[in-house]
């Protein structure tokens, strides 16, 4: 669950205050109401749905898979974990229910959610001291074995001390002397508590992978693929962010792309993408519902689609409307926050004839959202591109 507070909680001086909380009276004049306890109803969520950020060295401003040794540990951040599953900001995959199937997300299941919640609202009990879980720690590992090729960046890049967030490109030389079909990229921090997330394309071309901590790596589907011509480079777009922990430090990283090979699709053609922008540019802070179209211009099968935004919304939908008036859902996002860009891979790709019109509509956030958050991102737009396999 990476990313697991908001903005607000995880600025520095909201953190060191709930850390010296915790030394002062950890759990002075708690009740114990919660049936559910760390160490065996607890833990076991904690690690599996948000582990592989929220761990000690990894990319989550605090670890949770400790119970209460100091910030970083599980207790100090009851409240935090009670605040962002109710607001539904984590874990941050926003996919509605009533979606089209999308692949990958390793949501919370309702049960799980209502045991951490009746946990940190009820006094989070330990548990029994002779059953404490194993240690656990950061596991870094290719997410679908070794890869057929792996490009490390050419030097390592250092984000300086008085740098907590910055965006950088790098160009790293394929070597290829032959083309090669693309099913799968993933991406390997040097740095992982400050590779905040990254978007790997071909340099001029499309892209191939945005790359989130924690998520699972997925292949395109079978007859997808991208081509990658002899001599082509890659362009990796990382986005450093440092958490309140290592602020003001200095940092460097040399993080490495891997790339998974598969036979050329049968078609002989690669995925390409429509990329659909909005007319205008909202400048109200609380936009009302906006809608806005793009064209496809021959039949195609869509396989993937990645939207951006530039803020905070309350729903975010995508349909395409044929010629003859049928409306068929892409893609329904209920809450999504602008800073986690993802490629949403369908389970079923949709196949449209020529001339069918795409439709993205965006509604307003309910009124508790925080949209602090969003007021403070750059450069992100708000657009919507959907990747595509022509069909003949």
């Amino acid at each position: 669950m990476p990313h697991f507070a908001s903005r607000r909680i995880v600025l520095v001086a909201g953190a060191l205050s709930l850390a010296a909380l915790w030394i002062r009276s950890p759990q002075a004049h708690k009740a114990v109401t919660s049936p559910y306890d760390y160490n065996k109803d607890t833990f076991p969520i904690l690690r599996d749905r948000c582990g592989r950020c929220h761990v000690e060295g990894g990319p989550a401003p605090m670890a949770l898979l400790k119970y209460n040794d100091g910030p970083n540990s599980a207790v100090p951040w009851a409240e935090s974990i009670r605040e962002v599953l109710i607001s539904q900001q984590m874990p941050p995959w926003y996919v509605d229910p009533m979606s089209p199937v999308i692949k990958g997300g390793n949501p919370m299941t309702a049960r799980e959610a209502d045991k951490l919640l009746t946990w940190a609202s009820g006094g989070q009990p330990e548990g029994d001291l002779t059953k404490r879980p194993a240690p656990a720690s950061l596991r870094l590992q290719w997410r679908a074995g070794p890869p057929d090729l792996k490009i490390p960046m050419e030097s390592e890049h250092t984000v300086p001390e008085a740098a907590n967030d910055e965006t950088v490109d790098f160009v790293l030389p394929t070597g290829l002397t032959e083309t090669r079909w693309v099913k799968a990229v993933d991406l390997m921090p040097g740095a992982p508590q400050v590779v905040r997330n990254a978007v790997i394309s071909i340099d001029n071309g499309p892209v191939l992978a945005v790359w989130v901590p924690g998520d699972d790596l997925i292949a395109a589907p079978s007859g997808a693929a991208f081509r990658l011509n002899p001599g082509a480079k890659l362009r990796l777009q990382i986005h450093y962010k440092k958490q309140w922990q290592i602020e003001g430090k200095t940092i460097g990283d040399r993080s490495s792309v891997g790339l998974y090979f598969t036979d050329p699709p049968a078609s002989g053609r690669e995925i390409q993408a429509l990329v659909i922008d909005p007319p205008g540019v909202a400048t109200s802070e609380t936009p009302q519902t906006r809608t806005f179209n793009g064209t496809v211009a021959n039949a195609v099968r869509i396989v993937s689609l990645r939207p951006s935004l530039d803020r905070v919304y309350g729903t975010f939908e995508v349909h395409a409307v044929t010629l003859s008036g049928t409306r068929v859902p892409l893609l329904l996002l209920r809450a999504p926050r602008p800073e986690w860009r993802r490629r949403y891979w369908l389970a079923e790709p949709v196949e449209l004839p020529a001339g069918s019109r795409i439709e993205i509509t965006v509604t307003p956030p309910p009124e508790f959202m925080d949209l602090s958050a969003a007021r403070l991102m750059k450069g992100y737009p708000l657009q919507v591109a959907l990747d595509f396999v022509p069909q003949s």
